[in-house]
């Protein structure tokens, strides 16, 4: 079997969809499933891109306490901080009325 003598780290060149942009909002919206089995939580981040707007959309599990609610009202949920850049590394993303919708990323900056 041959060995991967690839060097992992900086030096090596990045590969895929990413997207920079400045953070301009985020909200959250929580619903319930169809099938009955409990609650979602969706936080929408809009991205201000170079032209458009994109959204990022995560759908973070509520076991982890990172989200708070009150009824079904979010009271607290984790935010990106606003009018800051990010790039993210798209994993999957779809075209919604013309805009770009982020459905899974991973922050690089």
């Amino acid at each position: 079997m041959a060995e991967n003598t690839k060097p992992t780290g900086k030096s090596e060149k990045l590969n895929g969809l990413f997207v920079v942009g400045v953070v301009m909002s985020s909200m959250a919206k929580a619903f319930n499933r169809k099938d009955g089995s409990g609650k979602v939580i969706c936080i929408r981040h809009e991205l201000a891109l170079q032209p458009g707007l994109a959204v990022f959309e995560e759908y973070p599990d509520l076991k982890d306490g990172k989200v708070k609610l009150d009824g079904d009202n979010v009271v607290e949920f984790p935010k990106l901080p606003e009018f800051q850049q990010v790039t993210l590394k798209v994993i999957r993303w779809e075209e919604r009325d013309k805009r770009l919708v982020i459905k899974e990323a991973q922050m690089v900056a």
